[in-house]
């Protein structure tokens, strides 16, 4: 699966990068810090998969989230936040994110989740990562 990171605290990207590079079937195509670079970064790789940060320098990965909305383009979105509340989770799974995700608990769920869409699993929000 083709993945398109967008985090803009280096550190935590790095983290993303070493922990995909690991698991077998996760290729990271390109990664941005920025809103503006998230949306010509995928639309330039065209990735089957996005790991999004929500706070970002320039605006929300919500402004993402629309975007990959409004195209309708086919991507497995993992949403990735400090600051997990109810209207987000409801506004991210409205914009057809997949997962909704509390960095402060690990960034190994996003490649659980990740490797879960893999396996076809994207049809319906993953309940594992995102009771109902």
């Amino acid at each position: 699966m083709k993945v398109f990171i967008v985090e803009d605290a280096p550190q935590t990207r790095q983290e993303l990068l070493e922990l995909f590079a690991a698991v077998e079937g996760l290729e990271v195509v390109g990664h941005a810090g920025s809103v503006r670079e998230a949306i010509a970064g995928i639309e330039a790789t065209a990735p089957q998969a996005v790991t999004l940060d929500i706070s970002l320098p320039d605006g929300s990965g919500i402004e993402v989230l629309k975007h990959i909305h409004k195209h309708g383009w086919n991507v497995f979105v993992v949403v990735l936040t400090g600051n997990l509340y109810e209207a987000l989770q409801a506004k991210c799974h409205q914009l057809g994110a997949a997962a909704v995700l509390d960095k402060l608990n690990g960034l190994a769920p996003a490649a659980e989740a990740l490797l879960a869409g893999r396996l076809g699993s994207s049809e319906k929000p993953l309940e594992k990562y995102f009771p109902l």
